[in-house]
């Protein structure tokens, strides 16, 4: 067997699975021995039924039927013809040919003495012609696949294609083209399709001539105007075809890319104005902290003006203390977010500034962190203007206690100077009793019995006279009322000198007992008429902190009780309540003001540390008292709230931690609950 014919499958249909079947050919010459001559190459599979032979024709390359008429094969047949597969019949009547071809097999070989070698023959033949039509077939397939995908592709393609003859004439275009540039093209000259500020943009003439004469061409962009007036953009290549000239001529609309690209352009060119103009500094840092951008007022704020920043540490600035770069670590670390902090940074001269700063995280299109972004401003002149606003609003406190501060130091003023002229008179009384003393001494001295008895009698005269046991018991007395008055008179004056001292904005170790102490001391005279003042003090240890601004937050919350209780009790002559507390509650120090006055209307109290909101008339308060506490107590670490109390009153709250931290940003959280039913405020101004 020829290899054509090599590895083939051979279905045969033999008579015993027809009823009735004819006699087939008789070994040796019989339908089997004839096919056995292919040789082992060809797999001859015998059918057991005419279902079977029908179902397993698919594949095969040849099927042999033998030993039946035409009408009792015309199932099998059918199924070969459908599947692709030859069929050769063995006729056993003559005649039978006909209906055989008529039903489409392929070839008839005759039952005989010869069919045997004409049936081996028959076979070879019809796999032949079988393998050639199905290969026929297959490239007819596979070209009219391919001619489908061309129209396809030339049909859909976002892109206008036009072929040109050796004069520049429209051979063919695609859909796209005739929607670009119109329909009816073809023949017409290509100067009478395109417009000319097309042509002339890109040079077109000039770069078909090049690759017509087998040049090559680079890309290059035609620009104008289409309907409306509307600028279009098109992306033109050429391509020569065959050896007669003809040329493929691609045009892609890219005019929303090049607007794309120039808002693109714009907006990076305006970015880059912002950024470069920011008041503010701008700091890019990658997941190591190296920096990747700084803006020209991140340079000067760190002290390095006109220098390339690109690569240096973060840490340079920020790590000279461990809580000064924590912001930003953490930020790289697990992508924490900042707004609004306030740190302090270390620059090359060995200053330090306070900066207030936001920090967030830098993540591509996938969310994976690329570093991070810190936006910053130098707080060195609002720190300044922060503690003049916060000593104009020492200066506010002491001038609504000046009355009563000017009661209290008149109060012993007026019997210190009552007491001076009483001791004035004593002092004459005395006086004169001395120099009766002093005569009776001279008589002493000379030995005259008779002058010294009349000098003792004149001294004793005098001394009942003034009354002299009076006038010295009375003397002392006022000398010690005037002490004590001026005592009081010099602790008041102290208490008002720390109050008011300039802050330098220094922490050092204070008794917070002491600092709200002293502070309730100044607001005493004011609301001592109409408070009833109650201490509660635990021993406390000594807190690092900045005293004289704890005290501006305690007199704030002192006078806001008092306050609330005088317009509860109003002209009724009742006193009201406060009562001051101070705890340890685990690693924290509490200061609680509790008093019994109108309390905080509920829907008041989420906004009573918002700056300039006050419930006063108009020249008695702005606002700024509560915002200033809360933002005083913030730069300590710490957290100032508010609840109402049950039964009326209100609570404030200000916890400090034992150990502040570094960053001045976030206060610490409390575990404490307010009591069931009353309402709190905690919220940043």
């Amino acid at each position: 067997m020829s290899e054509s014919t090599s590895r083939v499958r051979i279905v045969v249909v033999l008579p015993e699975v027809f009823p009735g079947g004819g006699q087939a050919l008789s070994d040796p010459h019989g339908t089997l021995s004839a096919l056995a001559r292919l040789g082992a190459a060809a797999r001859l599979e015998r059918m057991p039924s005419l279902v079977a032979a029908a179902e397993g024709v698919r594949g095969a390359d040849l099927m042999v039927v033998d030993g039946a008429p035409p009408e009792a094969a015309a199932a099998v047949v059918e199924a070969a013809c459908q599947a692709g597969v030859p069929v050769v019949a063995v006729v056993q009547r003559e005649g039978e040919a006909v209906g055989w071809f008529r039903l489409g097999v392929s070839d008839c070989v005759a039952a005989g003495a010869d069919g045997s070698r004409a049936l081996a023959a028959a076979a070879l033949e019809q796999i032949r012609r079988g393998r050639e039509t199905r290969e026929r077939r297959s490239v007819e397939r596979r070209l009219a696949w391919l001619e489908n995908l061309n129209t396809t592709i030339v049909n859909e393609i976002p892109a206008a294609l036009v072929v040109l003859d050796r004069e520049r004439r429209v051979v063919a275009t695609n859909p796209a083209f005739g929607r670009a540039f119109g329909s009816g093209t073809r023949g017409r000259p290509l100067a009478d399709v395109l417009p000319e500020d097309l042509r002339e943009s890109a040079e077109l003439d000039a770069l078909l001539d090049r690759v017509a004469a087998g040049q090559i061409a680079a890309p290059a962009t035609a620009r104008g105007h289409g309907a409306g007036g509307r600028p279009v953009a098109f992306d033109l290549r050429v391509q020569r075809l065959d050896p007669a000239g003809r040329l493929l001529l691609v045009l892609t609309d890219v005019t929303e890319r090049e607007t794309l690209t120039r808002r693109i352009r714009d907006l990076q060119r305006y970015n880059e104005n912002i950024i470069q103009n920011l008041n503010s500094a701008l700091l890019v840092v990658d997941n190591d902290a190296g920096v990747t951008f700084a803006n020209p007022m991140a340079a000067e704020i760190l002290g390095e003006p006109g220098s390339d920043l690109r690569g240096r540490s973060v840490w340079e600035w920020f790590s000279t203390a461990a809580a000064r770069g924590a912001l930003l670590a953490r930020t790289l670390s697990d992508g924490t977010r900042f707004r609004g902090a306030e740190t302090i940074l270390s620059r090359a001269d060995g200053s330090v500034l306070p900066i207030g700063i936001s920090c967030a995280p830098l993540v591509d299109a996938d969310g994976t962190r690329l570093g991070a972004v810190a936006v910053f401003q130098d707080l060195t002149e609002i720190s300044l203007l922060q503690q003049q606003v916060l000593q104009t609003e020492k200066m506010a406190s002491i001038g609504q206690l000046a009355a009563g501060v000017a009661h209290e130091i008149n109060n012993p003023m007026g019997f210190i100077h009552a007491n001076l002229f009483q001791m004035a008179e004593y002092l004459a009384d005395v006086r004169r009793l001395w120099a009766h003393v002093g005569d009776l001494q001279k008589a002493v001295g000379s030995g005259d019995v008779e002058a010294t008895r009349r000098a003792a009698s004149g001294l004793d005269e005098a001394s009942r006279d003034i009354d002299a046991d009076f006038v010295l018991t009375d003397f002392e007395k006022a000398i010690r009322e005037s002490q004590e008055g001026s005592e009081r008179i010099r602790h008041i004056v102290r208490d008002l000198r720390d109050f008011s001292r300039q802050d330098r904005d220094e922490r050092i170790s204070a008794d917070l007992n002491q600092c709200l102490d002293s502070t309730a001391n100044i607001v005493w005279s004011m609301m001592k008429h109409a408070v009833v003042l109650q201490k509660q003090y635990a021993d406390l240890p000594r807190l690092r902190c900045n005293p004289m601004q704890l005290q501006q937050v305690f007199m704030n919350l002192l006078v806001n009780a008092y306050q609330a209780i005088e317009e509860r009790v109003g002209d009724s002559g009742e006193r009201g309540e406060i009562e001051l507390v101070t705890l340890l509650r685990g690693d924290q120090v509490v200061v609680q003001v509790h008093d019994r006055g109108v309390g905080i209307a509920a829907d008041r109290i989420d906004r009573i540390f918002d700056p300039f909101f006050t419930t006063k008339e108009v020249g008695v308060g702005v606002g700024l008292g509560l915002s200033t506490s809360f933002h005083l107590v913030q730069k300590h670490g710490g957290v100032l709230r508010a609840r109402n109390r049950s039964g009326g009153g209100a609570t404030f709250e200000v916890i400090l931690p034992l150990a502040p931290s570094g960053e001045t940003g976030a206060a610490p959280g409390d575990d404490a609950e307010a009591p069931s039913g009353e309402v709190e405020a905690s919220r940043a101004p």
